[in-house]
């Protein structure tokens, strides 16, 4: 089995991530996509409900399902910064469109190359997600 691979961090990458992180995160809390140029070329979300990945959309998931008539916010949101992107642990809450409650804790890891969002990682409970966007098959 080879050695894991441990990467400290440095002050002036943690500082780059904070900067991009800062230009994101308001974007994300109100359900909408960050400017485009926050973003690399072909960006990519990863979900471990159904593990299938795809190139994001300029309308991102949550915004979506509100104009499906959802009504969500994110709660609990806790960020750790490291010199190549991430990672948000938070809590999606609020209905479904069916008026079904929704409350799914989540981690989302990102992923920043070259001072740009490269691809986003989502951990969910997939059960929880089902009663937001419904099995995936």
């Amino acid at each position: 089995m080879p050695d894991p691979v441990i990467q400290p961090a440095t002050a002036d990458g943690i500082a780059r991530s904070t900067a991009l992180l800062e230009r994101w995160l308001p974007a994300f809390l109100a359900g909408r996509r960050a400017d485009d140029d926050v973003y690399a070329d072909g960006v990519s979300t990863w979900h471990n409900a159904g593990e299938w990945e795809a190139e994001i959309r300029r309308t991102p998931s949550r915004t979506r399902s509100v104009q499906a008539g959802a009504t969500l916010r994110v709660e609990d949101v806790r960020v750790r910064v490291s010199d190549d992107g991430w990672v948000v642990q938070s809590v999606t809450v609020g209905t479904s469109g069916s008026g079904d409650p929704v409350r799914i804790p989540s981690c989302l890891v990102v992923t920043v190359r070259d001072g740009r969002i490269a691809r986003f990682e989502e951990y969910a409970d997939s059960r929880a997600v089902e009663v937001l966007f419904g099995p995936r098959g």
